[in-house]
């Protein structure tokens, strides 16, 4: 939707999913590799997968909650890279 911009910075966010009939949560980091105004490009040791929700709280505004999804996910060895939009 929009070009990304390199970016290089940490991120520590939450997972939100299921599994089987349980919602789950998980805390977990990970880095921001690229940015535009419609989402993130990321690396994080947590198998992400589509449809995955992360939130997380932004550094520069305190209160203001960032909602994304993810919208794909490979596995890298160790990590994740996965590519999510804002909602």
């Amino acid at each position: 939707m929009h070009e990304r911009e390199p970016h290089n910075d940490a991120i520590k966010f939450t997972v939100l999913f299921m599994r089987a009939s349980d919602f789950m949560r998980e805390h977990t980091s990970g880095e921001i590799l690229d940015a535009s105004n419609s989402g993130l490009g990321l690396v994080t040791t947590f198998p992400l997968e589509a449809g995955h929700v992360l939130e997380w709280d932004d550094r520069l505004q305190e209160g203001n909650l960032h909602i994304a999804m993810v919208r794909w996910a490979e596995k890298l060895n160790e990590h994740y890279r996965a590519g999510v939009m804002f909602i």
